[in-house]
């Protein structure tokens, strides 16, 4: 269990030979166990610790700033020195930075080796290891900003990382705290009408980033299911062959529509087969299809569609996106009503399809700045504020409002 009052450090970067890293430290000891290890590259050598001893307790930055040699860099500054091994030998040069009171990054070489001995040095003056999302808490991070860094590290797209990183400088707490703030005021409508835009956020843009849709490229045989896919993804990620049949299990790729993360999925041409391998692909294939946000149904401009394409999109109903493929060989007007001509092969309609795909989905990309609700609890929170508002039960109110921003250590 990690919490607030815990000091604990985590290795921030990615494992593996590099040519530096960083390790961050913070929480109430962290000021005190760096003073004991760290000496500045102008100061003179520091009598070393007693083996298995402990640092004196944290001090505050006017102490620290007249600990001469023991110095440690105001806050925001950075400072060149070395990390000492109990007997005062160097372990690492390093360059510290403070980035607040109880907050510091150690960076040192980024070698496997020089990395462990800086833990280990860390660990034994009393710091705990733990990952991002611990040191998240020990730094005193709310709910909010911890779901913001957290996602941040997989952020697939530029668009997603702003929309992070408005949500990390405030954006979302500070709406939350506006419209509790207008509860207890007596400015019920006001609230609601945040509550309401924070809730059209979710639905239009903060659910597709918690868990981006997954879009299935289904059809029969030979109409251009992988090429449409490798086309929207910027890579080869499927195999493409003349030979039907060729896909006889569902690829995943990642693609970007309009900075929107999406989830292609390339499946089985879908008809009747006695082939046993085959015959699988497809089960996976309506599988994959049953389970996707929206399923792009591709029809082969060149030769029309057939009855199994009729009843295949019967059957998906809704969820489903007619594209004709290969319309740069179609041979008269296409139909049915409504569905989208393009050309895999040659980049033709890519664009039109993509913001076709992006109406289906009701996505939206919020202006820079705007607060969105980064996950399902926070959304679920955020419902129940606004029923419980408009059933006039204030002060219940404002206790969900407290649930979306409110700092929840985590083990």
């Amino acid at each position: 269990m990690s919490g607030p009052d815990q000091s604990v450090f985590a290795v921030l970067t990615a494992p593996g030979r590099g040519g530096i890293a960083v390790v961050r430290c913070a929480g109430p000891r962290a000021a005190a166990v760096l003073e004991a290890c760290f000496r500045p590259a102008a100061a003179r050598r520091r009598e070393p610790l007693p083996r298995g001893g402990s640092p004196e307790p944290p001090r505050s930055d006017a102490v620290a700033r007249r600990a001469g040699d023991a110095a440690l860099p105001a806050v925001g500054r950075l400072a060149y020195g070395h990390l000492l091994d109990a007997d005062g030998a160097v372990l690492d040069e390093i360059i510290l930075y403070r980035a607040g009171a109880d907050t510091f990054e150690v960076n040192c070489h980024g070698g496997p080796a020089a990395v462990e001995a800086v833990c280990r040095r860390l660990a034994d003056l009393g710091l705990a290891q733990g990952d991002a999302d611990a040191l998240a808490v020990a730094e005193g991070a709310g709910a909010v900003e911890r779901e913001a860094r957290r996602r941040l590290r997989t952020a697939h797209t530029p668009l997603a990382a702003r929309i992070l990183l408005d949500q990390l400088a405030g954006a979302l707490e500070r709406v939350v705290a506006e419209a509790r703030a207008g509860v207890a005021a007596g400015r019920a409508d006001s609230a609601a009408a945040a509550l309401d835009a924070l809730l059209d956020r979710w639905r239009t843009c903060g659910r597709w980033l918690a868990e981006p849709p997954r879009v299935a490229v289904a059809g029969r045989p030979n109409v251009g299911k992988s090429t449409l896919l490798n086309r929207l993804a910027g890579a080869e990620r499927a195999i493409t062959s003349a030979t039907p049949g060729t896909t006889r299990d569902y690829v995943e790729t990642l693609a970007a529509f309009e900075g929107l993360p999406v989830v292609l999925v390339d499946t089985a041409g879908l008809r009747e087969t006695g082939e046993r391998v085959e015959r699988e692909g497809v089960a996976r294939a309506r599988e994959q299809a049953a389970g996707a946000d929206l399923v792009l149904y591709l029809l082969d401009a060149s030769a029309g569609a057939a009855a199994e394409d009729n009843e295949a999109l019967t059957r998906l109903g809704g969820r489903a996106l007619a594209v004709w493929n290969k319309a740069d060989l179609a041979d008269g007007p296409l139909g049915p009503p409504g569905a989208l001509a393009v050309s895999a092969l040659a980049g033709e309609g890519m664009d039109a399809l993509g913001r076709a795909v992006l109406e289906r989905l009701a996505y939206r990309a919020p202006p820079p700045g705007e607060a969105v609700p980064l996950t399902a609890e926070q959304a679920r929170a955020l419902g129940r504020a606004r029923r419980l508002l408009g059933e006039g039960r204030l002060d219940a109110a404002c206790a969900a409002l407290d649930a979306v921003t409110s700092p929840q250590p985590t083990s």
